[in-house]
Order: structure tokens, then sequence, then C-alpha cells
């Protein structure tokens, strides 16, 4: 018969097997089970075949107990069809006997047992697939056994959704019951849901400072990282520059690396505090060490140009390869540039195009640019047009003047895509539009040559004219020219 007409019935024999209670006695709840089991009862057969499976107060029979748990499956109780899916999976009971002895404790409410579980089925891998909802259950147990750990991350996984659906009501429980245990990460999440307006919740400032406030107070470093940036927008009732520097120093001072990473910049300019360069230079440090990439990437930038803080190209080459090896692109377009003009390494087209290749592919705009350029001339790659074509094309899609006017000439002269004067000249004219030198330059000597447009001299002046004033000597060279033709 369908398990759910038997609801609650097992509940005498599962007061029997919480190990928690004075009334514990796994023997009475097999026996309970075991007469329940017969009379087809889903979740008793599912119980009964744990005991059985593991030989805990009855004579082990694995037999008898897989064939229990088949038949509780079969009735529809889903932690029988999961584990049966689990033991088939792995090839048999033994290949599965301690996640077995596992779940009999966690039934049990051993909370060592079901927190082990919960990081069984959140991290998934052998012998279990990855499952959330499963993870929660087990962790629920916990909860409830006021593990403050456990509240929280089953309050923030009813916030989130993750492998539960979104709950306001049950989140809240969770993240108060743990709030009240005294979790600073409890008290913070809660603030971000009032923030936010997570699950359904409608934003609240007021209900979001009061919160994170507590956390703050209770040691959050990402609470104080929030008040921080509460008191940093202007035109808000909250809007405090002395409260951002102190929340951002006290969350600085535990590690967070954002908050080392946004007061360390506010040392190296002096905005709303004193500059002090050392402070800034050891807090940038800080946040790069957390693994902060925007803090590896602006510092080194900071050290390789020597304007803000001293120069010094050792540490901006360690913290660009720090953050291009963890796929920035930005920092990739850096060490290219750096390899290329040989700045603190040896001058090496190679490394330069590898470092372009691997910065454009992520999408980085001017690595993108730089790579068409090195394969029309054939620097550090083979000479291939159209792979510059390409490159220029994917650098122009993203609005990049010099890529603009380098595809608009291929496309006048048909190299390495086929020719399209008119695609060509719809690139340079927004190029030179732009405001892009090498645009209006090549438009000037379209116009001057007259080869592949109508010669036009009065157009040609003024794109070269455009060019000259930002200092192209080629467009004042071409501009003295037609004054000379025209001297004569």
């Amino acid at each position: 018969m369908p398990s759910e007409r038997y609801e609650g019935v097992c509940s005498e024999a599962r007061s029997y097997m919480n190990c928690a209670s004075s009334g514990y006695d796994p023997k009475k709840a097999a026996e309970i089970l075991e007469g329940l089991s017969s009379k087809g009862i889903g979740e008793a057969q599912y119980l009964y075949s744990l005991f059985l499976f593991t030989g805990t107060s009855v004579i082990k029979d694995r037999a008898a107990a897989m064939e229990l748990l088949s038949l509780s499956a079969g009735e529809g109780y889903e932690k029988a069809a999961l584990l049966k899916r689990e033991i088939d999976v792995n090839g048999g009971a033994d290949k599965t006997e301690h996640l077995i002895s596992l779940k009999l404790r966690g039934e049990e409410r051993n909370t060592d047992a079901c927190k082990e579980l919960f990081e069984i089925y959140s991290e998934g891998g052998a012998p279990v697939k990855k499952d959330h909802r499963t993870a929660a259950e087990w962790y629920t147990v916990c909860a409830e056994e006021d593990d403050v750990h456990a509240q929280n991350t089953v309050g923030f996984m009813y916030l989130m959704g993750k492998g539960v659906g979104k709950d306001k009501d049950k989140a809240l429980f969770w993240l108060k019951k743990a709030a009240d245990n005294g979790s600073a990460d409890a008290m913070y999440h809660i603030g971000e849901m009032y923030e936010a307006g997570l699950c359904y919740t409608k934003a609240d400032m007021k209900q979001a400072l009061n919160w994170y406030q507590l956390a703050a107070d209770a040691g959050s470093a990402d609470a104080q990282y929030c008040l921080a940036a509460l008191h940093s927008i202007p035109k808000t009732r909250s809007y405090d520059p002395m409260k951002t520097a102190a929340y951002l120093e006290k969350a600085a001072a535990l590690g967070h690396g954002e908050a080392q990473y946004q007061l360390g910049m506010m040392y190296a300019y002096g905005k709303n505090v004193r500059r002090d360069e050392a402070k800034a230079v050891s807090l940038l440090e800080a946040s790069c060490e957390s693994g902060f990439q925007q803090a590896m990437v602006d510092y080194a930038n900071m050290r390789y140009e020597g304007e803000v803080l001293e120069q010094d190209l050792k540490t901006a080459a360690k913290w660009f390869e720090k953050a291009a090896a963890s796929c920035n692109g930005y920092a990739q377009y850096a060490l290219a540039c750096m390899h290329w003009k040989g700045s603190y390494y040896k001058p090496d087209d190679k490394m330069a195009a590898k470092y372009f290749t691997d910065a454009a592919e992520m999408g980085e705009v001017n690595s993108q640019y730089c790579l068409g350029c090195f394969y029309y001339e054939g620097k550090g790659v083979d000479k291939n047009e159209k792979e510059a074509a390409v490159w220029f094309g994917q650098a122009a899609e993203q609005g990049h003047p010099g890529a603009k006017a380098f595809l608009g000439m291929l496309y006048i002269t048909g190299a390495g895509v086929e020719q399209d004067i008119a695609e060509g000249l719809r690139l340079l004219n927004e190029s030179a539009d732009s405001g892009y030198f090498e645009g209006q330059y090549y438009l000037g000597k379209l116009y001057m040559d007259g080869k592949y447009v109508k010669r036009n001299i009065p157009r040609a002046k003024r794109y070269l004219s455009m060019a000259a004033k930002q200092g192209d000597p080629d467009a004042k060279m071409l501009l003295d020219r037609i004054k000379a033709e025209r001297m004569h």
C-alpha cells in the first residue's frame, strides 16, 4: 500500500532511534520496523533495511535488506529510491557500506553522521552525485539539534534557493536561530536579504543597516565592508566618509581582501584620508595576497607606471603574472606589452603573441587589436592576413577605433578578406568620426591617392589635418606634399 497512507506510523520507531534521547533503544526500534515493514509501509521498509544492511540489533542480511529497499523504492519512498540507485551505480552494497552506515546513524539523528552526509552530498563524487537537496535534508537535522553552523547554512540555502525552494519564512527562521546563537554570518545574511530584497523580501535599508551593524559588532568582516559601502554613497541618509574609512579599517584588519584594496586605494590617492604611500602599499599587497584580482591588476599598474606609487617593475610583473594565471585578460594584455616592449623582461615577440592570444581569447579588446597587428606584420607569429582580419573584426565589434581603421583598409584593398570598398569606408569613417588619428590618416590618404575612391583633395586635406593636429607625422608629410603639388 502507498506509504502516504501510513504517514507518521513510524514515529514510535523513530523515537527509539533518536540517539540523543534517553529512550534510545535500537533493538526496540528494529522490532517495530520489522512489523511495519510486513504491512508494506515504505518508510519502515527503508529504515529496517538499514538495520539489516549494517547488522545493527539484528542479524546482518544484505539479501533481505536489498529486497526490502527495492520494495520501499517501489512504494515511492524517495530515500529508498536514492539509496538503491547509489548501490546499483557503485556495484553493490559492499561498495557503499560506509554510506549505508552513515545513513542509519543519520536516521538516528547522529549529528556527526548528518554533517558528514551533508558534506558528501554538497561536494558529490564517489559514491554519490552532488545533491544539494539531500544535503540540506541531512544538515537540517543538525540545525534542529542547535548546531549554529547548520542553522546558518540551512537558512542561507532557503534564502538563495540552493537545493531547496526559496522560502523567506524558513530562511528567516533558521538565520534568526543562528543569529540568536551568536552567528555573525547569519546576521550578515539577514542584512543582505533586506538590502537586496532577496527571497521575495521588500528591500528595507533601515533593517539592512541594523543587521549589518549587529553582524559587524559580532566580528563579520563582510558586514563591516557592506557598512563602509553603504556609508560611501553620496546623497543618501547614511552617507558618511569618516564611517566609510573606519569600517574599511576594521574589515581590512580582519583580512577582507576587497576592503584592503579599497582602503589601500584611498591611502594611495589621499581620498577621505591623509595620503600615505607606505599604508597604501601594505594594504594593496595584503589584498593581492588574499587573491583579489582587481587589487593585483591595479596595484601592478601603479607599480608599472610609477606615478601614484614608486615604480617597481619586478613587483608589477609579479602581480600581473598572478592575475594572468587566473585568466585575467587585462593582466595578460599587460604582460604581452611588457614582453613586446622589453619592460622588465627581455623583448620577446613570441611571448608577447602568446599573452596577446590568451587575452584576446578572453575577449580583451586591445589584445585582439594587437594580435591582429602581429598577424598582419608576422611578428611573433607567422604572417597571416586572414587571421589578422579575424582579430581586427573581433576588436571592431567591440568598438575599437584602431581595429576599425585597420579592418577598413583590409576591406578596401581586399587583403585577408573579400574586397568591399563600401564596408571599408564605413569602418574608416566610424574610426575617424570617433577622433582616431589613423582612421583620419587613412581616409585622407585614400582621397589624396584616388586609387580606390574618387580623388578629392579638399576632403583629403580635411582628414589629414585632423590627424596632423594629433601629432601624426605621416599625415603632416602628406599635407606638405599636397602643398608642394599645389605650388607647382
